[in-house]
This record gives C-alpha cells, structure tokens and sequence, in this order.
C-alpha cells in the first residue's frame, strides 16, 4: 500500500515529459505562425491618426502585446511538444526562419523565448531567465518560401491580369457603392480588394487600441460586406492552379522533401514566422483556407505521425482554444497516409521555381558570369596587394643593405 502511495505521489508532483496520446508516433513538425500584434502599416490618407506620434513604435513594428502573444505561442508549443523536443535549444532539432521584416524577426525571438526557458548549462544569467537561438533569414525579393515579394515574373504578371480581369472588375460592379463610399471617406481611389484590406486593417488596428473612428466608418465597420471583400483578398494570390504552384507549392514542397528525408535527420522541428499572407496562400493551396484573414499569432501545424505508417496531419490554432482545428486535406482524411499527401500535392508543388516564374537560362548565365567575375576581381585585387607588399618588402630590404653597407665600410674609405 506504502508503494502506491508513494508512486501516486512521485505522478503529481513529478511532471511527465511523456507526449500526448493524440501526439503518439509523432516524428516531425513542420510550424507556419503569423508575428503578433503591430501598428498599421500604411494608414489611409485622411486618417485622424496618421501621425507617427499616435503610436508608441513605428509604423508596422511589432508592438509588446505583440510580443507577448508571440511568448504565450512559444508556451503553448513548449507544453504540446513537452517530451519530444528537448528542453534547451538544439540546433539538431530545430531550425528557424523568418522573413526579413522586423516584426517576422522578432515574433520568431519572442516565441522561441517562450519555447525554450533556459535550464542547466544555458541558465547563463540567473537575472534573465532567456537563452540566444539563431533565427534564419534571406532577402524579401528571393524569399519564394514565405514572403509576398519575392522576384516572380510570371506572378507578377498573373496578378496584373486579374487586377485588369474579369475577376476584379464583377467585384467592383457589385459593389460600387461601397468602393466609392470608402474611397471618399480616405481620400483614396480604391478599386481592388487588396487595397480595401490595407484600410480595414487600419481601422481595425485602431479599434484594438481603442482609438474614435471616424463617423463614416458606422454601418460599415466592423464587419458586414468591407469585412467580406477583406477576407477574399486573401484569396487572389492563389486564386487559380498556376498560382498556387508559384505562391503556396515551394512550401508544401519543402515539408515533402523533409518528409522525404525523416529517417535519416535528427531534426524534429521546421518554425517558419510569417504574414497572413504567408499563412492564407499555404493553405489555399492545400485546399483548407477558410476564407478568413488569419489573426495574429494564428498557425499552421502539419505534424508527420507513425500509425502502423507514416501519416500527416494539418491543423490550425487561430484562437485561444487549447487544441487547433485538425484539417482534412480535400480526397484523404484527417489522418492522411505520406504517400496520398504526396499524390494530392503533386501537381501543385513547382519542379523549378524559377523556371516556372519566367526566369531562362540565360538570366542563371549572367548571375553565374557575374559571380565568376567578382571573384576574378577578388583575385586581382589580392594579387596586386600581394606584388605591393612585396615591391615594399623588397625596396625596405634593399634600403637596410644599403645602410648595413655604409656603416660598415672600410676605414680607409671613410670621410676625413
């Protein structure tokens, strides 16, 4: 009886670093969140509080409560995966990526604050309880992965089509009064949802923060039709097969190859921070976008299990419910067998990317020959570094054998 009450004992106290059940198999994760709270991005031209000085950091920054719901969400994976992942930051474990924009950086940092509270060896400052972990990164313009501006083409163009199409136009008819109405109201023409959604999260950024909206805004926002038109724009970078291939395939094609190579990586964790316009195309392209602008800190989890076989599954965490939405990829089940993701994600996931965004061979050939001659220039420049050097070395020699000559002359040769 002693013996069970003390295992009960050791049970309550002692937390368990066993996984969840729903968690069982698990193998690897692959986690897409959007950054946390900012300040708007670019207010409307007639908005009462354009001025830098109505916000306390700069516009687009991440603010602290920004920062916090970035902690809380590294907190929340650290007590899911509690038992998978280890306790201190392992870069065999986990890597992390971000866009190069502010507020993606410091989500990834705050987050990883709150996912890895330093124990042992990296409890370095008893007075901060923070450990440093790399956070990756490239430029926006060849950030195909999860920016919104990477150098594309065939997107751009795609995009103008239906920015002049058939598409964009039927909206615009159908909802003429609103565009005219708004446009007005912000000293702005606005013709495309897209711009719409620049304005509404403006005003809805705001009202977070509890700012008086304007008297035109009433009937109008929150909600309602300015809040429909808003979310469809999330739509139009993946709005037909050849988009999704160029917007959303890179990453699903990505989580395969890392899918591919499980058996043979210690690593447990892909992070990636990024937009709603990272997390949307993602999931458009999957074909389990809920027509939404994901909120901040929302995120995608696509988890690779071992059921008696490798399955994957997507979820979604866009509010504070403990356990995300589980997804159902369009032709398999919650639970899909690797191989039929795999089927059903072919045909969207690019072969070459570059080629298919329009860039030939050719433009591959001036990078090359620009790089070949830099580091031809590179050469040259330490050759000529060297010769000099070496000219110098050679005339202080010659100059030091010259007075070593002079000092020692014979007697006879000196001056009287």
């Amino acid at each position: 009886m002693n013996v069970l009450i003390l295992i009960l004992i050791i049970t309550l106290v002692i937390p368990s670093n066993s996984l969840d059940q729903n968690l069982e198999g698990l193998k690897l994760v692959h986690l897409l969140y959007r950054h946390g709270d900012r300040t708007p991005i670019k207010p409307y031209p007639t908005d009462p509080y354009k001025d830098i000085s109505n916000w306390p950091v700069g516009f687009g920054q991440l603010t602290t409560r920004g920062v916090m719901m970035q902690y809380e969400l590294g907190q929340w994976i650290r007590e899911r995966y509690q038992g998978f992942l280890g306790s201190n930051f392992d870069e065999q474990e986990i890597v992390v990526r971000s866009t190069d924009v502010d507020r993606t950086l410091m989500s990834a940092q705050a987050n990883l604050a709150g996912l890895f509270p330093p124990s042992g060896y990296w409890k370095w400052n008893p007075a901060l309880p923070w450990q440093p972990a790399p956070v990756h990164t490239v430029p926006q313009h060849e950030d195909a992965l999860l920016s919104s501006h990477a150098d594309c083409p065939r997107f751009d163009q795609l995009q103008k089509e239906i920015n002049n199409g058939q598409f964009m136009r039927d909206i615009y008819d159908k909802n003429r009064e609103l565009f005219e109405y708004i446009s007005t109201n912000v000293g702005e023409n606005i013709t495309d949802i897209v711009k719409l959604d620049y304005v509404y999260d403006t005003l809805l950024i705001e009202n977070i923060y509890n700012k008086t909206l304007p008297d035109w805004t009433k009937g109008y926002f929150p909600g309602g039709k300015f809040k429909e038109l808003r979310d469809l724009s999330f739509s139009v970078d993946t709005l037909n097969h050849e988009l999704k291939r160029l917007k959303g395939g890179p990453f699903v094609k990505e989580m395969v190859q890392h899918f591919d190579m499980v058996a043979n990586s210690t690593r447990k964790m892909f992070m990636y921070s990024g937009h709603d316009t990272t997390l949307a195309p993602v999931l458009d392209t999957l074909g389990v976008f809920n027509m939404i602008a994901p909120p901040y800190a929302s995120m995608v989890l696509v988890e690779l299990l071992d059921r008696s076989g490798l399955v994957v599954r997507v979820s979604y965490k866009n509010d504070s419910s403990p356990q995300p939405y589980v997804l159902t990829i369009p032709g398999c089940k919650q639970l899909c067998p690797l191989n039929q993701f795999k089927d059903l994600t072919a045909d969207i996931r690019p072969e070459d990317w570059r080629q298919e965004c329009g860039f030939t061979e050719q433009d591959t050939t001036v990078q090359r020959v620009t790089l070949v001659a830099a580091i031809a220039s590179s050469i040259m420049a330490f050759t000529v570094l060297v010769a000099t050097l070496v000219s110098i070395f050679c005339r202080k020699k010659e100059g030091e054998n010259s007075r070593l000559s002079a000092r020692y002359q014979r007697i006879d040769q000196l001056e009287s």
